[in-house]
């Protein structure tokens, strides 16, 4: 009885594990700005790590899927996250498109309530913040092809994956900019409420 009080306690004590992927990196450079000189791959990064640190103030063990410029395959993303058996994956990444602005947030296009939780708390903490437009939580991909984004369909625990502004939108860059804390801990603070 003692043992298995003891296995409960140190069960109980173990941290909640979120996984951050930042989109992109290495080779794979994501998006670019009109005058390419601005790469999703780095925006991504930077904001990853700088939710990393806003989570860790509240004792949130985190995990990202690159600490740097490297090329990380989506299977290799996934496997992170699963292996280490995370409560919770967010992605982020940003939109590009001639015309487009504003925040959106992807989940599986198959139901799920608790995918459906995690990218609504997201949405609605950054939309507090300076962003153009809340483009609202999404399902599938932006190809409308009845498929799922890669990271979605293969992590095992509630998911989602942002889209942070265009990057092909100055104005959309410029909030990003002025922002990054903000938008830094909005995300953390929607994650948090997710927590399990």
């Amino acid at each position: 009885m003692q043992l298995h009080s003891a296995f409960l306690c140190g069960w109980e004590n173990q941290k909640v594990i979120v996984c951050i992927d930042a989109g992109h990196g290495g080779k794979d450079a994501g998006s670019v700005s009109s005058n390419g000189k601005r790469y999703e791959k780095d925006d991504n990064l930077q904001m990853a790590l700088a939710v990393q640190k806003e989570l860790e103030k509240h004792d949130i063990k985190v995990i990202l899927t690159r600490e740097n410029d490297t090329f990380v395959i989506l299977q290799k993303r996934c496997q992170i996250a699963n292996f280490r058996r995370a409560d919770l994956f967010v992605s982020i990444h940003r939109n590009s498109s001639e015309s487009g602005n504003g925040v959106e947030v992807w989940i599986k296009s198959q139901e799920n309530e608790a995918d459906e939780k995690l990218a609504n708390s997201i949405l609605d903490e950054l939309a507090k913040t300076q962003i153009q437009t809340n483009r609202g939580i999404k399902q599938g991909t932006s190809e409308n092809d009845g498929n799922d984004y890669y990271v979605n369909k293969y992590t095992k625990m509630p998911s989602c994956l942002i889209e942070l502004g265009f990057i092909s939108n100055q104005k959309d860059n410029q909030l990003l900019d002025e922002n990054k804390e903000n938008y830094a801990k909005a995300i953390a603070n929607g994650i948090l409420q997710n927590i399990p």
